[in-house]
């Protein structure tokens, strides 16, 4: 006998198919409050759509400029145009062992090397007319970019390189002990006394003249042609017994006027008193390490410190760095034409001092007065302190012994009590 069960309008018997119960009206009656009904298209998105790897890479290639990277592509093509037609001649297997990679970066650095001479010397345009000079620069240039550029990386990675050696100023102690030893000297072998010229200005002070010659800086040729040799102007300082503008005179006067500028002093004076000077100039080797001895004649320690030649013009950017002048001066000064004269400024002790002392936290404003020791000592010391009269114009402070000074503000003024 069939039961019949009513759930709606719709009759269940006892025997019913797995089809009839999929037709069961009960779906709709079920609702779960932890998932709340959103609609897609209202809901906010805080991240942007998932990149695919190709919009990746593309993005990062744009972070370098087009031009930039069309000469790169342009010269990894060349390159590896040249190594196909290359590879075909049997002398490139006899010269090199194997064939030439369509990448340079699967080169050692002697293969490397050695086919980037040929290179130069074999590429052609495509008519197989040779490149101009300014478009083979581009091409070493831009196959540079495409080495360098991944081994720095990864040596940056391998932490290689991070610390630079670099040479350390000269503090204004180190050059007060140098005076006082009487060490003091100079560096350039191929300097000549007549670079050197003393003139007097419209008010009667002495200057001191140099002009500078052929140095890293200024090659000369067709590359520095409108680049002019350093010139140099220091004015003299009549209330410094050191002033330069003095020294200098007074050397330029007991040496040749033309020919090197170091020589080598004598060791018996002239009849006068005077220093002697030898014709004989000081050789290279002496220049090379003379601040070494400068420093090791007056006693100075350089323990832990890169003290070179090089130090003395670390010393005079630093100097000008540290007094406030501008890039432009410190450049007319020093004789640099790029920014590589920011890596030459070393910033003082004492601002270095400055700057960690305002990285520090803060020191903390109340102190800890509420101890057992100091306020018995304040309480039994209290009627010592108290006005005989009590009147209004007395203010009687109980001090705890851990304070030492205190500051009282009346009318507008600030009065400092040490204790």
């Amino acid at each position: 006998m069939n039961q019949l069960v009513g759930i709606g309008t719709f009759e269940l018997k006892e025997e019913v198919s797995e089809n009839d119960l999929m037709l069961l009206p009960t779906q709709d009656l079920v609702k779960y409050e932890n998932e709340p009904v959103v609609c897609e298209a209202a809901a906010p998105r805080r991240f942007s759509v998932p990149l695919s790897d190709s919009d990746l890479q593309e993005r990062i290639l744009k972070a370098i400029p087009k031009k930039t990277r069309n000469n790169n592509k342009w010269a990894l093509g060349v390159w590896v145009a040249w190594t196909l037609e290359r590879n075909l001649y049997q002398e490139t297997i006899t010269d090199g062992g194997n064939a030439i990679p369509s990448d340079p970066n699967l080169l050692s650095n002697e293969l490397l090397n050695y086919w980037m001479a040929h290179f130069i010397q074999e590429c052609r345009r495509v008519d197989t007319s040779p490149y101009p000079p300014n478009s083979l620069v581009q091409l070493a240039s831009g196959i540079q970019r495409k080495c360098l550029d991944s081994r720095m990386k990864e040596l940056t990675n391998n932490g290689i390189g991070t610390n630079v050696k670099r040479a350390d100023p000269i503090l204004t102690t180190d050059e007060e002990a140098m005076w006082d030893s009487g060490v003091f000297n100079y560096e350039h072998k191929q300097l000549d006394a007549s670079q050197f010229r003393i003139s007097v200005d419209t008010i009667g002070n002495k200057l001191l003249h140099y002009t500078g010659r052929l140095c890293k800086n200024v090659q000369g040729g067709l590359n520095n042609r409108n680049v002019d040799v350093k010139r140099i102007t220091q004015k003299s300082d009549p209330t410094n017994p050191r002033c330069l503008v003095t020294i200098y005179e007074k050397y330029l006067s007991l040496i040749p006027r033309e020919g090197r500028f170091y020589r080598k002093p004598l060791p018996h004076k002239a009849n006068d008193g005077s220093i002697r000077f030898s014709v004989q100039p000081i050789g290279i080797n002496t220049l090379s390490s003379k601040m070494k001895e400068l420093f090791k004649a007056a006693g100075i320690s350089t323990t832990d410190r890169n003290i070179t030649n090089h130090s003395g013009k670390v010393t005079c950017c630093t100097t000008l760095f540290n007094a406030g002048f501008s890039d432009s001066t410190v450049k007319s000064r020093s004789g640099h034409r790029s920014t590589a004269v920011d890596t030459y400024k070393r910033p003082l002790e004492t601002l270095q001092d400055n700057v960690s002392k305002a990285l520090q936290p803060p020191v903390p404003t109340s102190k800890n007065v509420k101890q057992e020791n100091d306020l018995s000592i304040a309480k039994s010391n209290q009627h010592s302190f108290e006005d005989k009269e009590n009147d209004n114009s007395t203010m009687t402070i109980n001090v705890p012994n851990c304070i030492n000074k205190v500051v009282i503000f009346k009318n507008g003024k600030r009065y400092c009590l040490e204790i």
